[in-house]
């Protein structure tokens, strides 16, 4: 008898996606102008798999170095909310105010003043980076045992001590948990930025594929996205079974 893990894991997630296909080959034999085949799609990514390589390292560069920019700054300023609250007072409505700011509106202004260059794809990703890592690492570090804290200041450990023994082992979840929020932002940031100002990259292979009405090279570009940002989520999944043994 099949275990009702191996049906909600496998099986479930399975049906839902045969369902989806057989749906998108459906409307694609009858409105071929909506959706191209799947067989078209993969025809493509086969006939030129240097150039979706080489685009696709264009976007995942920015997005990688974005995000490391972005939720290192979350971290470091997610500790000092904690350790001075009037941070938090003054750090979180310009946070908010960046999240909600829409990354197409931000990029014009950043190629006008940096250039057509990675610089603006770098920024947009790292701003895209930070609040999903701000909220989640600001919350698991103000999510300490307050039993723990009181025993280890009854030991008259140090803050530095605290900090490294309880606020970060127990912050460890939501760290990661921000880490696999904020790498997707970050990819989504790069590709975004790219719709305008540089020529390269898996958002700039999307515009010209619509520019042209290339429905399979559009979506080949936004497959390869999508299943790069999965990639780069099961990668810090790894890290974070690795890491977390508890």
């Amino acid at each position: 008898m099949i275990s009702r893990d191996v049906i909600y894991r496998i099986i479930a997630p399975l049906l839902v996606f045969g369902a989806l296909y057989l749906g998108w080959e459906w409307v694609a034999q009858n409105l071929r102008s909506i959706l191209p085949p799947f067989g078209d799609i993969t025809a493509e990514f086969a006939r030129r798999p240097l150039f979706y390589a080489v685009n696709l390292w264009a976007t995942l560069s920015n997005a990688l170095i974005g995000f490391a920019f972005g939720a290192g700054a979350a971290v470091i300023l997610s500790v000092l909310m904690v350790y001075f609250g009037f941070l938090r007072m003054a750090i979180i409505p310009v946070a908010l105010l960046l999240n909600v700011t829409p990354v197409v509106a931000i990029s014009p202004a950043l190629i006008v003043a940096f250039g057509f260059n990675a610089i603006p794809h770098i920024i947009v990703a790292s701003i895209a980076a930070f609040f999903p890592m701000l909220i989640n690492a600001m919350a698991g570090l103000s999510a300490i045992d307050r039993e723990a804290h009181d025993l280890f200041r009854a030991l008259s450990a140090s803050r530095t001590e605290i900090f490294l023994r309880l606020r970060l082992p127990s912050s460890l979840g939501h760290l990661f948990a921000g880490a696999k929020l904020s790498i997707i932002s970050a990819m989504v940031g790069s590709v975004v930025s790219e719709f305008m100002g540089t020529s390269k990259g898996l958002g700039a292979t999307i515009v010209l594929a619509t520019n042209f009405l290339n429905l399979s090279q559009m979506w080949a570009a936004i497959f390869i996205s999508a299943l790069t940002s999965l990639v780069l989520v099961g990668i810090v999944t790894l890290i974070e079974r690795l890491v977390i043994r508890w």
